[in-house]
């Protein structure tokens, strides 16, 4: 318990104040996290209109395969 407690302390009076003075110098996440980021979220819009265009894709196909058995139906009757 009382290393868990050290642990704490320095994380909270060293680590912690040291990692926001970084931020802050660095200008926003160190080793280039905000790059990382923007290309993350370009790669979330990309897959997003991805998965926009095939459901528009396979509703145009089960539309065309609905509308291929009602052609049926009328030549079969």
């Amino acid at each position: 318990m009382l290393i868990r407690n050290s642990l704490r302390t320095l994380e909270k009076t060293w680590l912690r104040p040291a990692g926001q003075a970084l931020k802050r110098a660095c200008g926003g996440a160190p080793f280039g996290g905000g790059r990382r980021v923007e290309r993350l979220e370009r790669r979330v819009e990309e897959l997003e209109r991805l998965v926009r265009e095939l459901t528009g894709l396979a509703y145009l196909r089960l539309s065309d395969d609905e509308a291929a058995g009602s052609d049926d139906d009328r030549t079969a009757a």
